[in-house]
């Protein structure tokens, strides 16, 4: 099986407060996960970089998509503790997306991606659209060629989403068209620490490769800082 990545956005609103929501996140919520599942291989959480909503964004590599189905996962959301019960009820938006790794220009010498030693400092992930009759490979091989010329890149990954569920006080009661998702999204890392803001690694240059062109639609376009990579029993690095 592909190797799984599990994506998820969220918003604390104004029924969570910040502190609240990150000590869940913190001392709770991952926690459960990269201290007790081998299956969750890394594990980082960034802060939004563009001033758009949802403001955070947790990313996890996973060792199977497998993982997904198996009892040793699905239990944690199928028992909450009731403190995590009551504070996902109140979150505006918890957008969750589990994936199946489709391509990697490969890790670099230059950071660990999402481990926590040294992690990726900058990212920007998009959905793409692709018309049909075309690939999303063509799109990943000519991307995956350009961002090579880029200052600070360091890797790039697409994904294939295979289930997705959006909730939250701000979906509450909405249709369908709630839960539409591009089927493909992708995941650039920048690594430069001699970049003064967000602003200068976004750079026009990496924009003009994630832009639309014939065939493949971006969507979904944002930008993240850095907020935490976090240890784990995978990585051996639990104190």
């Amino acid at each position: 099986m592909a190797l799984g990545f599990l994506i998820v956005f969220s918003e604390p609103g104004n029924q969570v407060t910040l502190e609240e929501f990150q000590d869940w996140y913190n001392n709770e919520h991952v926690p459960l996960r990269m201290n007790h599942l081998p299956s969750f291989l890394t594990g980082a959480r960034f802060s939004a970089a563009d001033s758009q909503t949802p403001s955070w964004l947790a990313l996890y590599d996973i060792d199977d998509t497998t993982t997904f189905e198996h009892e040793s996962y699905t239990r944690l959301r199928a028992n909450r503790s009731p403190r995590e019960g009551a504070l996902v009820v109140r979150l505006e938006v918890l957008d969750r997306r589990t994936c199946a790794t489709l391509s990697d220009s490969g890790e670099s010498s230059v950071t660990t991606s999402l481990a926590s030693a040294n992690p990726t400092t900058f990212i920007v992930t998009h959905g793409v659209n692709v018309s049909s009759g075309a690939s999303i490979d063509d799109w990943t091989k000519d991307v995956f060629e350009s961002a090579k010329s880029v200052k600070g890149w360091v890797r790039t990954r697409t994904f294939e989403c295979i289930d997705n569920l959006k909730t939250g006080t701000a979906v509450a009661g909405r249709g369908p068209e709630e839960q539409i998702v591009s089927k493909y999204l992708v995941l650039h890392g920048k690594h430069d620490y001699q970049f003064e803001d967000s602003s200068a690694a976004d750079s026009s240059e990496f924009r003009n490769i994630m832009a639309s062109r014939e065939s493949f639609e971006t969507v979904e376009r944002r930008a993240w800082n850095l907020y935490r990579a976090y240890p784990g029993v995978a990585q051996g690095n639990l104190s």
